[in-house]
C-alpha cells in the first residue's frame, strides 16, 4: 500500500535514512526538522497519509504536536518514534491518538509492519465511512423526499458538511430539523465523532447553563462531583442546540465567546477547556425579529447564520407523503411485529388532504400507531381534525353538577391548552407565555394530564379528559 508518509525529527540521519527507505519502498515521502515546521506544512494545506512523529525534539516536543495534529487532522493516523525509557510518554501519545509506536533503534521490518497495519486500519475507517455516506446519500434518512425545495436543501447540507461553519436550521416543529443536522453530521469528516443534542427550550435557564457547559465539584450546593457538559461531550463531532431561540441573554454571550474562541470554563471552573466542536443551530421562531425585539443578540446570530437554511412544512409538500408513508411503514413494520405493508387508499388519500401541524414526526407517529393497532379509526381522527367542538357528556346520575362543571372546564382548558401548544410546535415555554401561566404551572398540568407530543389528537384529549 503506497502512500504519502511525513517524517517528523530532529536527527538529520535518520530523516535522510527513513526518506530513501520509503522512497525505495513506493511511498511519497515528506520530512520535517521540528515540530513547528511540521505543523506549518499541515497548516499550509499539505495532508499525508501517515506520521512518522518522534517523541524527543527541541522546542514543541512529540506530544505536543501529537495534540495539535489530533485537534487539526483527527483522521491521520501518526506513528510514535520513541527512545529506550520512554514508556510512560508513549502510553500518554496513545492515550492521546496515536495508532502505533515503536522503539528506537527499530528493524526495517518492523516498521514496514507498523506502516502496512496502520494504513489497512486506515483503509478500513475510510471505506466505513464512504459506505456510510453513500448511505446517507441513497436514503438520506427521514430527508426522503421528491419535493424540489427540500432536494436544493439536502444538496446544501452536502456541500457545507465538508466545511465547518455553523449552520441554521429554521422550520416549523416536526419538519425534520433534528434529522438534517444529523445528514450533516454523517456526511461530514465529524462523521467518526459524536453528535450531541440539547433542547434549549426544554430546561430551565439555570440548568440549560451547567447541561452545556457542565460545573467542578462545589461549584453550587449539591454539586458533589465534577459534571461534564455538552461541549465536551461533543469534542472532535457536532452539537445540535435546538429550539437556540429560548436560550437566555447571558448563555448567548457564552455560547458566542465558545464559537469564537473554541474555548469555555465550566461552571465553578478557572481553567479554559478548549474544544473542537461544529456548532448547528435550529428553531421554530423567526430569529431576525427576535433580534429586532432584543431578545437574542445581534452577533449572535450573524455567527450563526453563516449558512441558512429552512424546511417546509409538510402541508406545502404534499408529494412527499407517499414517500414518507412507504419509508416509515418500512422503517417500523418488524420493529412492531406488524402484518401491514401498505396502507389503504383511503387512509392515504386522507393523509393527502390533511394539513400536518405536527408535520412529518406528527406523520410518523401516526403510522406507528396504525401499525401497531390497524383496527383503530385514524379516519376519523382526521376528518374531525382540530377544530371541532368537544361534543357534550352526558353527566352520570350520581355526579353533582359542581362536578359536571368541573369535568366541563377541564375539558375546555385541555383544549385551549392542546390548540395552544399546536400553534407554537409543542414550544412550552411560549405556550406558557402566550396563555399567561408559569412555565411550571403548565408542566405540571400536562403531567396530569398524560399529554405529551405523541399524543395530542383532539380525540386522545378527550378520551383523556372524560376518563380523569
Amino acid at each position: 500500500m503506497k502512500r504519502s508518509i511525513l517524517v517528523v525529527d530532529d536527527e538529520k540521519n535518520l530523516r535522510d535514512y527513513l526518506s530513501v527507505f520509503l522512497s525505495d519502498r513506493g511511498h511519497t515521502v515528506a520530512s520535517a526538522a521540528s515540530g513547528d515546521e511540521a505543523l506549518d506544512r499541515l497548516a499550509a494545506g499539505y495532508t499525508p497519509s501517515l506520521v512518522l512523529l518522534d517523541l524527543m525534539m527541541p522546542g514543541k516536543d512529540g506530544l505536543e504536536v501529537l495534540r495539535s495534529i489530533k485537534e487539526t487532522h483527527p483522521s491521520i493516523p501518526i506513528i510514535i518514534l520513541s527512545g529506550i525509557g520512554q514508556i510512560r510518554t508513549v502510553v500518554e501519545a496513545m492515550k492521546i491518538g496515536a495508532a502505533d509506536y515503536l522503539t528506537k533503534p527499530f528493524e526495517e521490518e518492523a516498521l514496514e509492519l507498523a506502516i502496512d497495519n496502520v494504513l489497512e486500519k486506515q483503509k478500513l475507517r475510510d471505506e466505513v465511512k464512504t459506505l456510510r455516506r453513500q448511505l446517507a446519500y441513497v436514503e438520506q434518512g427521514d430527508m426522503l423526499t421528491s419535493n424540489p425545495q427540500v432536494g436544493r436543501i439536502i444538496d446544501i447540507a452536502r456541500h457545507v458538511s465538508a466545511t465547518d461553519v455553523p449552520v441554521l436550521i429554521l422550520g416549523e416543529s416536526g419538519v425534520g430539523k433534528e434529522v438534517l443536522a444529523n445528514f450533516i453530521h454523517e456526511q461530514s469528516n465529524r462523521s467518526d465523532g459524536p453528535f450531541v443534542k440539547v433542547n434549549c427550550a426544554a430546561l430551565p435557564h439555570e440548568l440549560l447553563e451547567s447541561e452545556l457547559f457542565g460545573y467542578e465539584k462545589g461549584a453550587f450546593t449539591g454539586a458533589i462531583r465534577d459534571k461534564v457538559g455538552k461541549f465536551e461531550l461533543a469534542d472532535k463531532g457536532t452539537l445540535l442546540l435546538d429550539e437556540i431561540a429560548e436560550m437566555n441573554p447571558h448563555l448567548q454571550a457564552k455560547l458566542l465567546h465558545v464559537i469564537q474562541d473554541s474555548e469555555f470554563s465550566r461552571l465553578g471552573g478557572k481553567r479554559p477547556i478548549k474544544v473542537n466542536v461544529r456548532v448547528l443551530a435550529a428553531t421554530n421562531r423567526n430569529l431576525q425579529e427576535a433580534v429586532l425585539k432584543g431578545d437574542f443578540r445581534k452577533d449572535l446570530y450573524f455567527r450563526l447564520n453563516v449558512i441558512k437554511v429552512e424546511i417546509p412544512p409538510l402541508r406545502d409538500r404534499r408529494e412527499d407523503i407517499p414517500l414518507l408513508c412507504s419509508h416509515f411503514v418500512e422503517k417500523h413494520r418488524a420493529r412492531y411485529q406488524s402484518a401491514v405493508e401498505l396502507l389503504p387508499k383511503e387512509l392515504l388519500e386522507a393523509f393527502m388532504r390533511y394539513d400536518w401541524p405536527g408535520n412529518v414526526r406528527q406523520l410518523e407517529n401516526i403510522i406507528k400507531r396504525y401499525l401497531i393497532l390497524p383496527e383503530m379509526d385514524i379516519l376519523s381522527e382526521l376528518r374531525a381534525g382540530a377544530s371541532d367542538p368537544p361534543p357534550a357528556a352526558p353527566a352520570p346520575s350520581n355526579v353533582s353538577l359542581k362536578e359536571v362543571s368541573g369535568r366541563a372546564a377541564e375539558m375546555a382548558e385541555k383544549e385551549v391548552v392542546l390548540r395552544m401548544l399546536e400553534q407554537t410546535g409543542w414550544n412550552r415555554k411560549e405556550s406558557a407565555r402566550r396563555l399567561h401561566i408559569s412555565y411550571k404551572a403548565l408542566r405540571n398540568k400536562l403531567k396530569k394530564w398524560q399529554m405529551t407530543r405523541d399524543a395530542h389528537t383532539p380525540e386522545q384529549v378527550r378520551t383523556l379528559v372524560k376518563s380523569a
